[in-house]
Protein backbone atom coordinates (compact mmCIF):
# COMPACT_ATOMS: atom_id res chain seq x y z
CA UNK A 1 0.00 0.00 0.00
CA UNK A 2 1.15 3.18 -1.01
CA UNK A 3 1.70 5.97 1.67
CA UNK A 4 0.79 8.52 -0.76
CA UNK A 5 -3.05 8.35 -1.98
CA UNK A 6 -3.70 8.15 -5.60
CA UNK A 7 -5.06 11.59 -6.68
CA UNK A 8 -8.93 10.01 -7.57
CA UNK A 9 -8.86 8.39 -4.70
CA UNK A 10 -11.48 9.58 -1.90
CA UNK A 11 -10.35 11.41 1.78
CA UNK A 12 -12.61 12.45 4.27
CA UNK A 13 -11.96 15.53 4.20
CA UNK A 14 -13.48 15.62 0.60
CA UNK A 15 -16.98 15.24 1.84
CA UNK A 16 -16.43 17.55 4.88
CA UNK A 17 -19.18 20.54 4.88
CA UNK A 18 -16.81 23.21 5.82
CA UNK A 19 -14.76 23.07 2.62
CA UNK A 20 -17.54 25.79 1.27
CA UNK A 21 -16.98 27.46 4.52
CA UNK A 22 -14.59 30.75 5.30
CA UNK A 23 -11.87 29.25 7.19
CA UNK A 24 -11.04 32.16 9.44
CA UNK A 25 -14.19 30.82 11.06
CA UNK A 26 -12.72 27.18 12.23
CA UNK A 27 -9.17 29.43 13.68
CA UNK A 28 -10.48 31.99 15.80
CA UNK A 29 -7.81 34.39 17.37
CA UNK A 30 -8.39 33.03 20.71
CA UNK A 31 -11.57 31.50 22.38
CA UNK A 32 -12.81 33.57 25.49
CA UNK A 33 -14.09 36.57 24.68
CA UNK A 34 -17.75 36.84 23.73
CA UNK A 35 -17.00 37.63 20.17
CA UNK A 36 -14.72 34.42 19.81
CA UNK A 37 -17.61 32.28 21.41
CA UNK A 38 -19.96 33.08 18.71
CA UNK A 39 -17.47 32.38 16.09
CA UNK A 40 -16.81 28.84 17.70
CA UNK A 41 -20.62 28.04 17.92
CA UNK A 42 -20.99 28.76 14.59
CA UNK A 43 -17.78 26.22 13.53
CA UNK A 44 -19.49 23.87 16.25
CA UNK A 45 -22.61 24.59 14.21
CA UNK A 46 -21.17 23.35 10.68
CA UNK A 47 -19.48 20.32 12.55
CA UNK A 48 -22.29 18.87 14.15
CA UNK A 49 -24.27 18.64 10.76
CA UNK A 50 -21.02 17.57 8.88
CA UNK A 51 -21.01 13.55 7.50
CA UNK A 52 -17.32 13.22 8.40
CA UNK A 53 -16.96 14.53 11.69
CA UNK A 54 -16.03 11.53 13.42
CA UNK A 55 -13.41 10.91 10.98
CA UNK A 56 -12.07 14.97 11.26
CA UNK A 57 -11.97 14.57 15.02
CA UNK A 58 -9.85 11.39 14.78
CA UNK A 59 -7.41 13.08 12.33
CA UNK A 60 -7.04 16.41 14.96
CA UNK A 61 -6.55 13.76 17.68
CA UNK A 62 -3.47 11.42 16.01
CA UNK A 63 -1.62 14.70 14.60
CA UNK A 64 -2.08 16.51 17.50
CA UNK A 65 -4.11 19.86 15.80
CA UNK A 66 -2.72 22.68 18.64
CA UNK A 67 -5.03 25.33 16.32
CA UNK A 68 -8.59 25.75 14.78
CA UNK A 69 -11.86 23.81 15.29
CA UNK A 70 -11.43 20.10 13.69
CA UNK A 71 -14.46 17.85 14.60
CA UNK A 72 -16.75 20.06 16.35
CA UNK A 73 -14.09 20.09 19.26
CA UNK A 74 -11.26 23.24 20.28
CA UNK A 75 -8.34 22.64 20.98
CA UNK A 76 -8.56 23.24 24.47
CA UNK A 77 -11.11 20.27 23.93
CA UNK A 78 -8.79 18.11 21.89
CA UNK A 79 -6.45 18.40 24.81
CA UNK A 80 -8.74 16.72 27.33
CA UNK A 81 -10.02 14.29 25.18
CA UNK A 82 -6.21 13.19 24.48
CA UNK A 83 -5.20 13.26 28.22
CA UNK A 84 -8.21 11.25 29.24
CA UNK A 85 -7.62 8.79 26.47
CA UNK A 86 -3.92 8.25 27.80
CA UNK A 87 -4.74 8.31 31.07
CA UNK A 88 -4.57 5.13 32.97
CA UNK A 89 -7.96 3.90 35.00
CA UNK A 90 -7.61 5.28 38.19
CA UNK A 91 -8.22 3.25 41.27
CA UNK A 92 -9.71 4.64 44.53
CA UNK A 93 -6.92 5.45 47.33
CA UNK A 94 -7.35 3.68 50.60
CA UNK A 95 -7.88 5.12 53.23
CA UNK A 96 -5.31 6.59 55.11
CA UNK A 97 -5.58 6.98 59.37
CA UNK A 98 -3.66 9.62 60.81
CA UNK A 99 -3.89 9.55 64.78
CA UNK A 100 -6.29 12.42 66.20
CA UNK A 101 -7.51 13.65 62.92
CA UNK A 102 -10.74 11.84 62.97
CA UNK A 103 -12.57 9.97 65.57
CA UNK A 104 -12.71 5.95 64.43
CA UNK A 105 -16.54 5.86 63.85
CA UNK A 106 -15.97 8.09 60.91
CA UNK A 107 -13.03 6.09 59.48
CA UNK A 108 -15.02 3.14 60.10
CA UNK A 109 -18.40 4.60 58.29
CA UNK A 110 -15.80 6.07 55.01
CA UNK A 111 -14.05 2.04 54.26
Amino acid sequence: MSMYRNENEEHWSDHAICRGADPDLFFPIGYSAPVLKAQEDAAKAICANCPVKAECLSWALQVGEPDGVWGGTTPEERRYLRRTADAPVRKPLPVIVVRGDASESEHASAA
